[in-house]
Order: structure tokens, then sequence, then C-alpha cells
């Protein structure tokens, strides 16, 4: 099992060298918030602190076996689906570019990207956080952070896309309005 949790923590490594290394351009990492933030990037950080905090804490807890148990299908299963994550958020990160922003506003020149994994999906970043941190839980085999990181990313999550829809119709307009006709939230063809 401790390959497991040292592969459960190389997903979080591997968000922060995406977060570093594919981000495009200065504006790609300013935290600076508009209007059109609405709140959400501020309820997106604290579930990202919630699961940091839970993330640093899984030692201490699977040492004194607190809520933990040990499955190794289940710890397959999450590194599968945190690998996908870092996969989903690098193809996304690449294939927005410039446009990819920490905080939701509108940038000079604002186009709206509907090719590659953003002709199936309209928000593969948020996709990408749940699969590797709920991945990282499940690999670790915690049932606290099983349970308290989708309690707060969902509701953080859901909020973040409901304000970030609500910018990109009033950005876009009927053009965003079809490109959601035609794509899903969050999992091709179901969400």
């Amino acid at each position: 099992m401790l390959i497991i949790y040292i592969l459960a923590y190389a997903l979080i490594v591997g968000f922060f060298l995406i977060e570093r290394f594919v981000r495009q351009g200065k504006d790609t990492k300013n935290m600076k918030r508009t209007g059109h933030d609405k709140g959400s990037t501020t309820f997106v950080s604290a579930a990202m602190g919630t699961a940091f905090v839970l993330l640093i804490a899984a030692p201490f807890l699977i040492y004194w076996r607190i809520a933990t148990f040990h499955c190794l299908w289940l710890g397959i299963v999450g590194l599968a689906a945190g690998a996908g994550g870092l996969a989903v958020r690098s193809v996304a990160f690449t294939t927005l570019g410039r446009f990819f922003s920490r905080t939701l506003r509108q940038t000079e020149n604002h186009t709206l990207v509907t090719n590659g994994i953003y002709r199936y999906i309209r928000h593969p970043g948020y996709l990408s956080d749940f699969m590797i941190f709920i991945g990282a839980a499940l690999a670790l085999g915690n049932l606290i952070l099983i349970i308290i990181i989708p309690a707060v990313f969902i509701p953080a999550y859901m909020y973040r896309i409901h304000v970030e829809e609500t910018m990109l119709l009033g950005i876009f307009g009927e053009q965003y309005a079809k490109y959601r006709k035609k794509s899903k939230r969050l999992v091709p063809f179901i969400f």
C-alpha cells in the first residue's frame, strides 16, 4: 500500500507541475478578481484549501487508523482517476491557452474556445480537479477524505460553473447558448 500512497501524493505534485508549467502567459496566473467572479474564486479556493489540509493530515489519519481502510482495487481506481485528471487538465490548459485564468474575467480579444476537449466538455479544468483530488482520496483509503473532499468540491464548483456560464452568456450571447446545447458541463454525453 505504501506505493499507492506515494503515487497518490504524486498526483498532487502533478497538479502543481501542470499549474506551474502548462499555464500560458502571466494573466493565466493572475488572482485579481473582477465583478464577473461573484466570490466564486474564494469559494473554490476554500474547497481546494480544505482538500490540501486533509491530504496533509492523511498520513496521520492512516498511522492512527482513523477512518482508514486498505483496499488495493480502490487505490488503483483512485490512481487511474487521478492520472486521467492530470491528462484532462494538461489538455484543457493547452487547448484554452491564454484564456485559461484562475478568476472569472473577460480578457482582451476574448474568444470562445470550442475545439479539442472543449467540443465535448465546457469545464474540463474543473472535471480534472474532481478527478485528481477525489482520486487521491480514494487511493489513500480514508473515509474522511472520501466524504469531505467531494462535499466541499461539489457546491464550490457547481456555483463556479453557474457564475462562469452566466458570464460567458453575457460575453458571447447566442454563440455560447448554441455551444451549451452541443456540449456537457463536466461529463461527456451525460452532464
